[in-house]
């Protein structure tokens, strides 16, 4: 199966970290950022709405919360207005719109209005996504494998060295089928993910290892009438060659959206990068539809 983008960041439910090392410059009012995800299924989405400081070119640090926004997202020809939460203030959320779900291949377009700049943001949702079926290949027996921890990666490739470790884990193969239709396929792209709930460090990993992956829907094998399947692999660390596999969760997502939420997604955690590819006007960040399905099983079962 042909792999597009790999990210490394965690699944959907993230906010933008900014970093940089130059100094603000005097009344710089910083750049508006926005986040919002029109999840299929559920019910309005709140909307993530902040002023970075920005501190060079390339990079921004602080981010503070917009007052007094004027907020509205209308989707499929309705209007719903927004004001910012009670409980936390970055956060808006809709004042009319109780019990109204977001529904798929629905028609939006959010509008920010802070002072005289103006965002925006338009698209339509994509159709659910469903899975169908997981399978599971755990090895018998543990493998050697040279292991490091994730947290260094493109910190300090001079740090790799020092921070590897030889170990043993055992890897576990997931299969993840899910229904789709081929008239579907071209328009969608899908990030998968294995999530071990376990008490042993998920920040151990192995090059080798394939817990996440954005790709084109039609790009993923066929393995019958409307479905399709990805096959990831993650790793359970023990200490001894001896050691069982520990029994654990694992949490199986998927997420299909468009090639915009691929293009941000995968670019959001660059550590060398300028900041993440957004779709609005007017502002960085991500507004855009999503439809997720995940599940969580018993390994080894």
């Amino acid at each position: 199966m042909k792999r597009i983008l790999i990210p490394v960041c965690s699944f959907l439910l993230v906010v933008l970290f900014y970093t940089g090392c130059d100094s603000v410059l005097p009344g710089d009012p910083g750049t508006l950022v926005i986040e919002a995800y029109l999840n299929v299924g559920q019910p309005l989405p709140k909307i993530r709405i902040t002023r970075a400081a920005s501190l060079s070119a390339k990079r921004f640090l602080s981010t503070t919360a917009i007052e007094g926004a004027e907020v509205t997202l209308t989707l499929d020809g309705q209007e719903y207005t927004y004001r910012p939460s009670v409980s936390n203030p970055v956060f808006y959320e809709p004042v009319n719109g109780s019990g109204v779900l977001v529904g798929a291949g629905a028609s939006f377009e959010l509008v920010v209005q802070v002072d005289s700049q103006t965002a925006r943001a338009t698209g339509i949702t994509p159709p659910s996504i469903q899975i169908k079926a997981i399978r599971l290949d755990v090895s018998e027996h543990p493998v050697t494998a040279v292991l490091l921890d994730s947290l260094d990666i493109g910190l300090d490739s001079l740090n790799i060295g020092l921070n590897s470790r030889t170990g043993f884990i055992y890897p576990v193969q997931v299969a993840i089928d899910w229904v789709n239709q081929s008239e579907i396929a071209a328009e969608n792209w899908v990030e998968t993910r294995l999530q071990p709930i376990t008490p042993f460090s998920s920040s151990i990993v192995d090059f080798f290892l394939l817990p996440s992956a954005i790709f084109p829907e039609n790009s993923a094998s066929l393995v019958g009438s409307g479905v399709r399947t990805w096959q990831g692999v993650y790793a359970v660390p023990v200490k001894k060659e001896s050691d069982p596999i520990p029994i654990h969760t694992l949490r199986v997502a998927l997420l299909r959206s468009g090639e915009t939420y691929a293009l941000h997604a995968s670019s959001r955690r660059d550590p060398i990068g300028r900041e993440p590819i957004s779709n609005l006007t007017g502002a960085v960040g991500f507004v855009g539809g999503v439809s997720i399905d995940s599940l969580s099983i018993n390994v080894p079962k």
